[in-house]
């Protein structure tokens, strides 16, 4: 009987003891944070934050992983690395199965896995790519309708517009990463020569691929390079890309014109050489032999002043407008020459095996 009530005695002490050190747990805990107020926030930036929540609920079901399986490396090459896997994003076009995402990312791939959002993985195939666009479409086989993304319209952005991009960065579950449109990307006739759309929203490695859209969720662009800090992304403009893949779906082969020259930055002290005033234009540094350019008249020591009625003011434009017109269609010229201003027509061929890289 003694021991029960020692027993019971023991128990109290230590019900006791649990009860007050909760209690000073509570105590505590209250002195070292407060809770926060179920008050409501501003309106407007409610409104917001909804809107964003919606965005994401909207777009991310139709976002993909890439997961790209490399092929062996070939007889004679380095063995020892291996084939590398690697990882990127895409997003669905059509309900059937039809997935847009960028050319480097499938690139030498062996086999193709899609990581859909509701987790399923299936093997995907090769339908047609474009490396000049970096453009590649897939296919996958789904025993139900999925999700897809409307495409939009890229002519008509504004800087500063609200955007967000949407992929699988490093490999990890699909985010959305919100900014603004930095720089507006410029089409030239609905064909290739486009430049990049530029914004802030967040582009990593893993990400390339994934669909840059507006508020509305439409795709305005897709992502295909990043800076290295990955506050800075480019996207090729939707519009380029609506321009090409029906072609491509079609087994159209397009091939991108190519002109034949080297061409470089015009310094001040050359234009003032050339009594060109102000400095404006490309120099063209060489011209291949009996390549198109030589053809259609263009000489070394030229300096471009536009293509097509577009002015060019260094050579990145050059090279944009040229590698992303078609072979076969005849472009526009005006050069400055010895203190003359000609206009020259030059049919593109299309780039000889025998050169190495783009034409630059």
């Amino acid at each position: 009987m003694k021991r029960r009530l020692g027993f019971l005695v023991f128990s109290l002490f230590v019900l006791l003891a649990q009860c007050l050190a909760a209690e000073e747990i509570r105590q505590y805990s209250s002195a070292l944070w407060r809770e926060g107020e179920s008050n409501s926030a501003d309106p407007q930036l409610e409104k917001l934050s909804r809107a964003f929540v919606q965005l994401a609920e909207k777009v991310r079901p139709a976002v993909v992983q890439i997961r790209v399986s490399a092929k062996a490396p070939s007889a004679g090459a380095d063995e020892s690395q291996g084939p590398s896997d690697s990882r990127g994003s895409g997003f669905i076009i059509h309900p059937q199965g039809y997935i847009l995402t960028a050319h480097h990312v499938i690139d030498g791939a062996r086999e193709i896995e899609i990581r859909l959002a509701d987790r399923r993985r299936l093997r995907a195939k090769l339908v047609a790519a474009d490396p000049q666009v970096d453009l590649a479409i897939l296919k996958i086989d789904s025993d139900k309708e999925l999700p897809v993304l409307a495409l939009g319209d890229s002519d008509h952005l504004m800087v500063g517009e609200l955007v967000g991009s949407l992929g699988y960065p490093f490999g990890t579950e699909s985010s959305l990463s919100l900014g603004i449109l930095s720089r507006q990307g410029r089409n030239q006739n609905n064909s290739a020569a486009f430049d990049f759309l530029q914004t802030n929203a967040g582009a990593n490695p893993g990400g390339s691929g994934g669909p840059l859209v507006n508020l509305q969720g439409h795709v305005v662009g897709m992502i295909t390079m990043a800076s290295q800090s990955g506050n800075i992304g480019f996207a090729v403009p939707i519009n380029a890309i609506k321009s090409v893949v029906p072609r491509l779906v079609r087994g159209e082969k397009i091939v991108w014109g190519w002109m034949g020259i080297r061409v470089s930055d015009l310094t001040l002290d050359l234009a003032d050489a050339f009594g060109l005033s102000p400095a404006k234009g490309v120099l063209v540094n060489s011209v291949l032999q009996g390549q198109p350019a030589e053809k259609g008249g263009l000489r070394p020591q030229d300096v471009i002043l536009s293509i097509n009625g577009v002015q060019v003011d260094n050579p990145r434009e050059v090279i944009r407008m040229i590698g992303g017109s078609e072979a076969g269609r005849e472009v526009k010229l005006t050069v400055f020459r010895k203190g003359e201003t000609l206009d020259l027509s030059v049919h593109l061929g299309s780039r000889p095996k025998t050169t190495e890289g783009r034409e630059g």
